[in-house]
C-alpha cells in the first residue's frame, strides 16, 4: 500500500488554511477558467488477484479549473480531470478526478503569478472486466501542490503545475494485500482565462 499524507497532519493544514482567509477583502474579485492537460506518474491497482491488477502506468488526460479569486492573493477552486482508461489484459478502469480546494498566489511578478494549492474531493471508477461493465464507483481524494502562471495579458495565461494527488481505490476482492490508496505526483499544462 502506497503512503497517505497523515490525516492529523492534513486537519492542521486545513484548519490553518481556513484561518488565514477569514480576513480575505472582497475587492479586486475575478472569475478564472483554465483548460489543461494532466499526467498522472505511477498510477497502480492491486486487488490481491493477478487478473484484475494495473500494474504502474502513467495516466493523462484533460479537464478544466473554475476558480473565484476573492483576493489578489486567494481563490477557491474546482478542478475536473477525465484521466484515460488504464487496462490490463481484460480489465479496464476509467478514472474521473474531481477536487475542491483553497489556492495562495503571489502578486505577479513581470508576467510569472506563483502559488500553492490544497484541495480535497473524490475519484470515480468505471471497471469494465472482459468488456463486462462491473459499476462504478467513488473514492476520497486528496491533493496539495503548487505551480505558476506566466501571463500573456491581462486576461490570458498559461500554467504550469506540479501537485501530490492521492486517490482511494475500490475493493474488489477484499483480499489481503489489496491497496487501498494509490498516491503519485501529477504534472499540468494549460491556460487561464481571467474575467
Amino acid at each position: 500500500m502506497k503512503s497517505f499524507l497523515s490525516g492529523s497532519r492534513f486537519i492542521l493544514v486545513l484548519i490553518i488554511i481556513l484561518i488565514g482567509t477569514v480576513g480575505a477583502p472582497a475587492q479586486e474579485q475575478s472569475t478564472e477558467i483554465q483548460g489543461f492537460y494532466q499526467t498522472y506518474k505511477d498510477f497502480s491497482f492491486k486487488t490481491g488477484i493477478t487478473d484484475l491488477e494495473i500494474k504502474n502506468t502513467r495516466l493523462g488526460g484533460g479537464g478544466f479549473t473554475i476558480a473565484q479569486n476573492l483576493a489578489p492573493w486567494f481563490a477557491f477552486f474546482s478542478q475536473t480531470t477525465f484521466y484515460g482508461s488504464p487496462e490490463q489484459d481484460d480489465f479496464k478502469i476509467r478514472v474521473i478526478n474531481n477536487l475542491e480546494g483553497l489556492r495562495w498566489q503571489t502578486g505577479k511578478r513581470g508576467p510569472f503569478q506563483f502559488y500553492v494549492k490544497a484541495g480535497l474531493g473524490f475519484t470515480h471508477y468505471s471497471m469494465k472486466v472482459q468488456s463486462t461493465d462491473v459499476g462504478g464507483e467513488y473514492k476520497f481524494a486528496v491533493s496539495y501542490g503548487g505551480g505558476a502562471f506566466i501571463w500573456m495579458s491581462e486576461k490570458f495565461g498559461l500554467v504550469l503545475d506540479a501537485s501530490h494527488l492521492s486517490m482511494g481505490v475500490p475493493n474488489l476482492t477484499d483480499l489481503e494485500g489489496r491497496d487501498k490508496w494509490d498516491s503519485g505526483l501529477s504534472l499540468t499544462t494549460g491556460f487561464a482565462l481571467r474575467f
